[in-house]
């Protein structure tokens, strides 16, 4: 069972000029991301009060004409398993004529392709937080702190990026890709990933769009150093 936090937030900031409700997964998250702001909330607190699907839904049906898409968000939403996330989606499904967003840091590749090809989620937005295309082993120290755990092999950027072609690929008018404005990255970085997103929408015929958030600190943390992208030949 996927527990969601006990306050669902109707927002106007999330997706531009379209009103959403956001629902907060309590799954957890396999990252640390650097100032993550949900992290002391939505992550690391036991929640004793928690909605389930159905709650969602009864409150979805009574506002339901207050926004336009469900967008579902973590942590990471899609660390829950696979059958407790078709299981609650093919509820909401049935229940609520809204189109469904998730919000994924990108690692849950096989869960995204399930999920969209059984049709139960209509966009994906996608953190895309280097430019992972581009990364080696000299740029694990970088990504370690942008990610917040060590990295051993290029396996989770890489399979953050089959999930990044594979929304572009798949795209039919909701799928996003975004960066944050991390205070180390340089604008070189969100420079690259613009160029592989725009490389990948001419390759597939689509326009994903790319956005880049503005960072915000969390006064919990510690302030980083700043770090370059390693130039390779």
């Amino acid at each position: 069972m996927i527990k969601y936090f006990d306050k669902l937030l109707l927002s106007l900031s999330e997706i531009e000029n379209h009103p959403i409700l956001l629902v907060h997964a309590l799954s957890g998250c396999q990252l640390r991301c650097f100032h993550c702001l949900n992290r002391s909330e939505l992550i690391e607190k036991y929640h004793d009060r928690y909605y389930t699907i159905h709650d969602v839904i009864d409150y979805a049906k009574k506002q339901s004409l207050l926004f336009d898409y469900i967008v579902f968000s973590g942590g990471e939403f899609l660390l829950s398993s696979l059958d407790d996330l078709i299981s609650d989606l093919t509820i909401l499904r049935q229940e609520v004529k809204k189109p469904v967003i998730v919000y994924t840091n990108g690692i849950a590749f096989e869960k995204v392709v399930e999920l969209h090809q059984r049709g139960l989620v209509d966009g994906f937005h996608v953190d895309m937080k280097l430019p992972f295309h581009l990364l080696t082993s000299e740029d694990f120290d970088l990504a370690e702190l942008t990610l917040g755990i060590p990295l051993r092999d290029m396996s989770i950027p890489q399979r953050i990026l089959q999930t990044l072609e594979y929304i572009i690929s798949v795209d039919q008018g909701l799928n996003r890709i975004r960066s944050v404005r991390y205070p180390f990255l340089g604008p070189e970085a969100f420079a690259e990933n613009r160029l592989w997103v725009e490389a990948m929408n001419r390759q597939y015929g689509r326009h994903v769009p790319y956005d880049v958030h503005s960072f915000i600190y969390n006064t919990n943390e510690e302030v980083a150093p700043s770090f370059q992208l390693a130039r390779h030949p």
